[in-house]
């Protein structure tokens, strides 16, 4: 195989026929989904406190209060607005710093400013998840929170995570928009730290097209974020409310969305298995590639499988292999070429670097209760931006056959044979 010529230079691809597109959820919908949301529409109780017992709202909670085994759950209309609402729930405000990773959606860093806190940008290590060290690096004494990001579905090392927020008197909100499912070391993603929040939008594991979920052990935590969601949550079931009141606002989900987030979350195990046999099948495939590095997750079981990445020794040659598999019919890219942005690095998200506001007073930047000298700018997390540079992806489907896992597997050992 490595004395073949490679597609890029004239050669034959290994990949004789198309990948399906790697959608998640969205590609396992079927007349299941379709009659849970026509039931709805016929039922016509599309507000979910109109019967919140039997709503499809609470049975979804209730999905995933089980999957955690966390007491409180919250649906919500999105994953930024769980995050909000989970910000909320810990008591991140006006003068507080939330420490972020490098690499996440720039959705993150928005839920905190719009709680008027700050986000402080840490480094991500080869894991593509937050550094537990740079996390201790960065804490200052305006620090409430940090939030480690499960992206991809890779678990963080919530063990050194949560290490470092016992120690130093952190609260930990963690993001699984793109880990539903996920375990760290047989815990379910989303009920290590004080806040779960997860996400039921398009390109997600599962999907109801938009929608989020708040999980938590703690009674506050939970009722602050369901005041938040709702600007009346006090006065729908006001006996069982603790917390006194205060401006919340119209984050809730509605039935739609719950009765499709039900049959999706039915789905969710057999998404997962089948993207998990993948991942292992291919990263045993390339283990002995030359000049690669196979990502390493912290928790390969717990892994959502969702993707497959390698490291290689520059960004130049990432570049490279990216095109040269592309010439081979496999569907990989580098992920930081300083080509399109991409709102997942940190570098890309201008109104946090630029410090940008809605608000004619700048706030929440300029609040006295902030540090003024706090400055943002491209190069701040050189590691992150180093190994993102030398990265390559590829994202897998349940829908994906053995054949483009060998194609896959095929089509790495060729290019790095011929790079070599």
């Amino acid at each position: 195989m490595h004395d073949e010529r490679l597609a890029i230079d004239g050669g034959k691809p290994v990949a004789t026929g198309p990948f399906p597109s790697p959608w998640l959820g969205p590609a396992a919908m079927g007349e299941e989904e379709a009659e849970a949301v026509a039931a709805v529409v016929r039922s016509q109780c599309l507000f979910r406190f109109l019967d919140h017992a039997n709503s499809n709202c609470t049975q979804l909670e209730n999905l995933f209060k089980e999957m955690t085994g966390c007491d409180y759950a919250l649906a919500v209309g999105g994953g930024t607005a769980a995050l909000i609402c989970g910000l909320v729930g810990i008591g991140v405000g006006d003068g507080d710093e939330v420490i972020v990773p490098g690499f996440t959606y720039i959705a993150s860093a928005s839920a905190v400013l719009i709680c008027g806190a700050v986000p402080v940008i840490a480094e991500i290590d080869e894991s593509f998840t937050i550094d537990p060290e740079d996390i201790e690096k960065k804490i200052t004494p305006r620090t409430k929170a940090v939030m480690p990001v499960h992206m991809r579905g890779i678990p963080c090392d919530m063990d050194r995570i949560l290490d470092v927020a016992r120690r130093r008197n952190l609260l930990v909100i963690e993001d699984c928009a793109q880990a539903c499912g996920g375990r760290y070391k047989g815990r379910a993603l989303g009920s290590l730290g004080d806040v779960g929040c997860f996400s039921l939008q398009q390109y997600k594991i599962i999907t109801a097209g938009e929608g989020g979920m708040v999980v938590t052990r703690n009674r506050e935590v939970f009722e602050r974020a369901a005041i938040r969601h709702d600007s009346a949550m006090c006065f729908w079931n006001p006996a069982d409310t603790t917390v006194a009141p205060f401006p919340g606002e119209n984050c809730r989900m509605n039935e739609m969305e719950g009765a499709l987030g039900c049959v999706q979350f039915g789905r969710m195990e057999s998404i997962l298995a089948r993207t998990r046999a993948l991942r292992r099948r291919i990263h045993e495939g390339i283990a002995d590639s030359p000049g690669i590095q196979p990502h390493r997750s912290p928790d390969p079981d717990g892994d959502c499988g969702i993707s497959v990445a390698i490291l290689l020794e520059s960004g130049e040659r990432a570049k490279r292999f990216a095109l040269a598999l592309n010439a081979e019919g496999i569907p990989a890219a580098s992920i930081y070429d300083r080509g399109i942005p991409d709102r997942h690095i940190y570098c890309y998200w201008e109104y946090v670097m630029e410090k940008r506001s809605w608000d004619a007073h700048g706030r929440p930047w300029t609040s006295p209760l902030h540090d003024p000298s706090r400055q943002y700018h491209p190069d701040m997390c050189p590691r992150t931006l180093d190994i993102l540079g030398r990265t390559i992806i590829i994202s897998l489907a349940q829908t994906f056959e053995d054949q483009h896992a060998e194609w896959i597997i095929q089509g790495i050992r060729k290019v790095a044979g011929a790079l070599r």
